[in-house]
């Protein structure tokens, strides 16, 4: 199946559901050892190697997940098998779906019908580069504070150049309730997934720059 946005309606994909959240164009490790999963894995190695990740809810049965719940497509990037059948997996991240209904199939694992889930018009770019702008800088205020509070020295890590896939990328890299993640995927609008980062990175900011400053003071620096 070719699994991209540009596809008319949606697609049938494999389903895992998990209690994280994929974000597209990121990268995330997984540990399968459940049968059902080790099934999935050498189902899509022998097919274009790609499946659907959606964040489980909380007493919630898997199957009994609601229509419309945000997923991301999982891209098969690395496989290290072990010797007992379990495999340590890494997945990139692609385009964005909502859940439309689990169908019957005759494989162990889920399958589900899935709808594709683009962004909505952006309306100022031009606004929406700044936002990004300041978002950016604000995650690396974050970082270098971080650095000088552990007495880390290492480069900060990169971030995308689209400002629509910036939010994802810092979400991915920082420390998010689940249900914030979730969230975030979720979120059509570019500049508002960028205005709930940027939230949650202002709202750290100054107790860690504060405790980078006395760290830098006990050094001497």
């Amino acid at each position: 199946m070719a699994l991209t946005p540009a596809e008319a309606g949606g697609a049938r994909l494999p389903i895992f559901p998990l209690g994280v959240v994929l974000f597209p164009e990121t990268r995330l490790p997984l540990h399968l050892f459940e049968p059902r999963y080790r099934q999935l894995l050498a189902d899509i190695e022998q097919g274009d190697r790609r499946f659907g990740i959606v964040t489980t809810i909380p007493g919630v049965g898997e199957r009994d997940l609601p229509a419309g719940r945000a997923g991301c497509v999982a891209v098969l990037s690395d496989v290290e098998r072990l010797p007992d059948g379990r495999a340590n997996i890494i997945v990139s991240g692609g385009p964005r779906f909502a859940l439309q209904r689990f169908v019957p199939d005759s494989a162990p694992y889920h399958v589900a019908e899935v709808a594709w889930v683009p962004d909505e018009p952006v309306g100022s770019r031009v606004a929406l580069a700044v936002a990004s702008d300041e978002v950016a800088a604000n995650f690396r205020r974050v970082i270098r504070a971080l650095q000088e509070v552990n007495g880390e020295e290492a480069p900060l890590p990169t971030l995308p150049d689209d400002p629509a896939q910036l939010a994802w990328s810092i979400g991915a890299m920082i420390d998010l309730e689940l249900d914030a993640r979730h969230a975030l995927l979720a979120d059509r609008a570019p500049a508002s997934r960028l205005a709930r980062v940027d939230a949650l990175l202002r709202k750290v900011l100054p107790d860690l720059e504060l405790r980078a400053a006395m760290a830098r003071g006990s050094r001497g620096g």
